[in-house]
């Protein structure tokens, strides 16, 4: 009896070594196999970068502010997902400019009669509807912009200044209230782009942004601040 023991022994032994090596290879596959499928379900994205010189509009009087100027946008952001007709463009742009204060209202102004030098970021998030042609596409967007200014004292303009709310100092906060104030912050966002491929990976052309102050035309029923850019735009 001890030798067919050991008989059996030997063999309940060889088929739990079998039985754990064939979950262990069972178990590889499907850890693999998760990590790919995890792989293809994230979509890649195309970084982009545009320079848009643009006009921003003033449409109060020009006696006393400046005319509508001529800033310079510099925008980064990320199309997803690449390759795609329908996708989303989050996208980061930012100039500078100056402003006065004139009856309560943040004006555009010359450089030696400015209050504040004003950081300007414009947040668009539009969506994308791609055409695609045998060498380029071309882009659509529409969406939501958020416009955020901050006005700071201009180098070489004291506090204590003369200003007309009585100094420079509480001009600068009459600015940045004018600016956040009655949804002045909100924004409408059609464009156009037209990128050709220069390489697989880089694609490069025209682009023209139109930013509507929807909150501006709410509140105050004027297109105060309406900014129209064209330049290039590059996607990698």
């Amino acid at each position: 009896m001890k030798p067919i023991r050991k008989i059996l022994l030997i063999f309940a032994s060889l088929f739990l070594l079998s039985s754990i090596s064939a979950q262990e290879e069972s178990e590889v596959p499907a850890d693999i196999s998760s990590s790919e499928e995890t792989a293809k379900s994230i979509q890649p994205a195309d970084f982009v970068l545009q320079f848009e010189p643009g006009i921003y509009i003033n449409t109060e009087s020009k006696l006393v502010s400046a005319p509508s100027p001529v800033v310079y946008p510099i925008s980064v952001g990320f199309l997803w997902p690449e390759h795609s007709v329908f996708a989303i463009q989050p996208t980061l742009s930012f100039f500078m400019m100056h402003h006065l204060l004139y009856e309560d209202k943040a004006l555009p102004a010359e450089i030696e009669n400015r209050t504040t030098t004003t950081l300007s970021f414009m947040l668009n998030i539009p969506a994308v509807y791609s055409i695609y042609l045998s060498n380029s596409n071309f882009q659509i967007t529409a969406g939501l912009g958020i416009f955020m200014r901050f006005g700071i004292l201009s180098p070489g303009v004291k506090e204590g200044d003369s200003g007309w709310s009585g100094s420079a100092g509480s001009d600068v906060k009459k600015i940045n209230s004018y600016f956040w104030g009655n949804l002045r912050w909100l924004y409408l966002t059609l464009g156009g782009s037209w990128l050709y491929n220069l390489t697989p990976q880089l694609k490069a052309g025209p682009t023209l942004n139109i930013y509507l102050p929807a909150g501006g035309l709410i509140s105050d029923g004027s297109a105060q601040a309406l900014l129209i850019s064209a330049g290039i735009k590059i996607c990698r």
